[in-house]
C-alpha cells in the first residue's frame, strides 16, 4: 500500500467535535482514502462550543473542503448551516454530516441511528421486540430512538437532565408511531422490565464521571449499549461486563456509519462498498 501523499490537490473532509480527540472517522476514512488511492483527508476539528456556528461557517468557506462529520455537541446546532436536509435529519432535528453540493451549498443527513443498528445487528444483539431504556436525548439519541423503533423495539423510555429535551423528543417520536412507544422517566435506574439499555450522553467520557446513572447490579440478561467511543471501557460497561451482559461502545455504530459516509460523499457507490466488505 503507498503512502498517503498530501498535495496542492488533496480534497478535505473534517470531522468537528468539543471534544474530538476521542473520534475514529479520520482513522477510518483516511484509511478508504489510502487503500483506494483517493487524493483526500479526514482531520479533526477541534470547534468550541462558544464559537461554534462561526467556526463552521469560517471552514466551510474553504473550496477544497468537500464535507464534514459532525461529533457531539453539535449535532443539532449545525442543521442551521445547510441549505437542505435529508427526510431523516428533519424528523430526528439533528445531522452528523454534510457535505458540499454542486451548487456551492452544504446538505446534511444523520447517519448515528442507522450506523448503530447496523453495528449492533452485526454483533449479535436482539432489537425486536425488546423493550429499551435510553440515557441521552441530544442529537445521537434522537437518532437512535427513532432507529430502535424502527428496527422493531417494542418501546424507548428516555431519560435525560434536560427534561424538555426528552419530552419534546417522545412527542415527536409518537407523532410518528401511532402506538405511542416512547416515553420520559425521570428515574435513569430504574431497568424493570427493560431488555436494552443504552448510554446516549457523554457521561463516562471524563476519567471522574462514573455510572451515568445509580445503578444497582445488572441481570445477565440485560444488553448494555454505551456509543461512547473513549475510553473504550467506560464505568457503565465496566459494570455491565461485570454482570456477565452482552456490552458493546461505539465501535459499532462508527463502523456501521462507515459506508454511509463515503456513499453520502459520493466517494463509492454502494454496491462497489458492499463487494469491498465481503
Amino acid at each position: 500500500m503507498k503512502p498517503m501523499v498530501i498535495n496542492g490537490s488533496t480534497r478535505l473532509y473534517g470531522i468537528a467535535g468539543d471534544p474530538v480527540a476521542q473520534v475514529k472517522t479520520p482513522e477510518l476514512l483516511n484509511s478508504f482514502f489510502q487503500q483506494t488511492g483517493i487524493n483526500a483527508v479526514c482531520v479533526p476539528l477541534q470547534v468550541a462550543t462558544s464559537g461554534f456556528e462561526a467556526s463552521l461557517r469560517g471552514v466551510m468557506q474553504l473550496s477544497n473542503l468537500d464535507g464534514l462529520v459532525i461529533t457531539v455537541p453539535h449535532k443539532v446546532r449545525a442543521c442551521a448551516l445547510t441549505e437542505s436536509l435529508s427526510a431523516e435529519a428533519q424528523r430526528v432535528g439533528a445531522v452528523n454530516v454534510l457535505r458540499r453540493c454542486e451548487d456551492g451549498g452544504w446538505h446534511g443527513d444523520m447517519f448515528d441511528g442507522t450506523g448503530l443498528i447496523v453495528g449492533l445487528l452485526r454483533q449479535g444483539f436482539v432489537l425486536k421486540g425488546q423493550h429499551v431504556k435510553q440515557l441521552g436525548a441530544g442529537g445521537s439519541g434522537a437518532a437512535v430512538a427513532f432507529a430502535l423503533l424502527a428496527a422493531g423495539a417494542a418501546s424507548v423510555t428516555l431519560c435525560d437532565p434536560d427534561d424538555n429535551a426528552a419530552q419534546a423528543l417522545a412527542q415527536r417520536i409518537n407523532a410518528s408511531y401511532s402506538q405511542h412507544p416512547a416515553r420520559v422517566s425521570d428515574a435513569p435506574a430504574e431497568l424493570v422490565g427493560i431488555d436494552l439499555l443504552i448510554n446516549c450522553s457523554p457521561i463516562g467520557m471524563k476519567p471522574d464521571d462514573g455510572l451515568p446513572a445509580p445503578f444497582a447490579d445488572f441481570s445477565p440478561s440485560l444488553q448494555v449499549v454505551d456509543i461512547i467511543m473513549h475510553p473504550a471501557e467506560t464505568p457503565l460497561l465496566a459494570h455491565a461486563r461485570r454482570a456477565g451482559c452482552h456490552a458493546v461502545n461505539g465501535k459499532p455504530m462508527i463502523e456501521g456509519q462507515l459506508a454511509e459516509f463515503i456513499h453520502f460523499f459520493g466517494l463509492a457507490d454502494k454496491e462497489s462498498l458492499c463487494a469491498r466488505s465481503r
